[in-house]
């Protein structure tokens, strides 16, 4: 798969290798099933078409540009996930284009001349919530007309789990109140993180790499993998600080700073909490 960044300054210079295409819509945060819904529609089209099947997506969120950066968006997953999940769906071509004030200003046509016509999409898929251009006046019925009738769009229904809208902010909210078992219902697989190692005397603190959200303060189980081994372990969130304790008849299986994935399996009863937390204390204080 190819990745593209489109900027304001480079855009002109990428036209000139853009063809014919099916384009998927969205900004895809986390790529959960409703997500994974309009990629899916998008790549029957490409394949019936025999066209190569593009995904366009955003960053910044438009929530922190348009907020001038009052908004901290708590993004799901970073860049590279959404490069992997994509290829795995088929994908031939990742556009990223530099969300800003310039490109959030372009009218609804301008918007479908310059990055859809322009960049080769004669089909496009997105979600029956999709807007685009300013003030996001635009939206999936009125492509067509926005293209001269150039561009034919498949607007994908409402995916939802025992009637709630699959989404980037439920998976969000889900995440914040603790409830991370629920999480596979929506994204289609448990929620995962990646961080670095920082070995103490009876723990290990990790440090979570950026664009990835931390469950609310608990003890999780989580199971845990650093590409020699897989294995099950107890997860302490603290002040925002993740935290594995060390068993003392085990051989650690951690080194200093690895990057390890985490995925987030359920949350502990309190009975849990009260004890890991004193051990962590306590744990802290020898070590100062």
């Amino acid at each position: 798969m190819k990745v593209i960044h489109i900027t304001n300054s480079n855009r002109d210079a990428f036209l000139l290798e853009a063809k014919p295409c099916v384009m998927a819509l969205g900004f895809f945060d986390g790529v959960h099933l409703g997500h994974q819904a309009v990629i899916k529609a998008a790549k029957r089209v490409a394949d019936e078409k025999k066209l190569p099947l593009v995904i366009m997506s955003f960053f910044p969120h438009p929530k922190e540009v348009l907020s001038n950066g009052k908004k901290i968006v708590s993004y799901l997953m970073p860049l590279v996930d959404k490069q992997k999940k994509f290829k795995a769906l088929g994908v031939e071509i990742f556009y990223m284009v530099q969300f800003n004030f310039e490109f959030a200003g372009l009218t609804p046509k301008q918007f479908v001349q310059n990055y859809l016509l322009d960049f080769g999409a004669q089909q496009i898929v997105a979600g029956f919530d999709f807007t685009y251009g300013c003030r996001g006046e635009g939206n999936m019925d009125r492509v067509q007309a926005d293209s001269d009738g150039r561009i034919e769009s498949i607007k994908v229904k409402k995916i939802e789990f025992e009637g709630e809208k699959i989404s980037s902010t439920l998976i969000r909210n889900l995440i914040c109140s603790g409830k991370v078992e629920e999480i596979p219902y929506y994204l289609g697989e448990s929620y995962q993180i990646e961080g670095t190692v920082s070995l103490n005397k009876y723990s290990a603190d990790i440090i979570v790499n950026p664009h990835y959200s931390l469950p609310s303060s608990g003890i999780y189980e989580v199971t845990v993998t650093n590409g020699r081994e897989t294995w099950k372990q107890e997860a302490l969130i603290l002040n925002g600080q993740l935290t594995f304790m060390l068993s003392k008849s085990r051989k650690c299986p951690l080194k200093e700073n690895e990057t390890i994935r985490i995925y987030w399996e359920r949350r502990l009863p309190n009975g849990w909490s009260t004890s890991l937390e004193q051990s962590h204390h306590y744990s802290q204080s020898v070590v100062s």
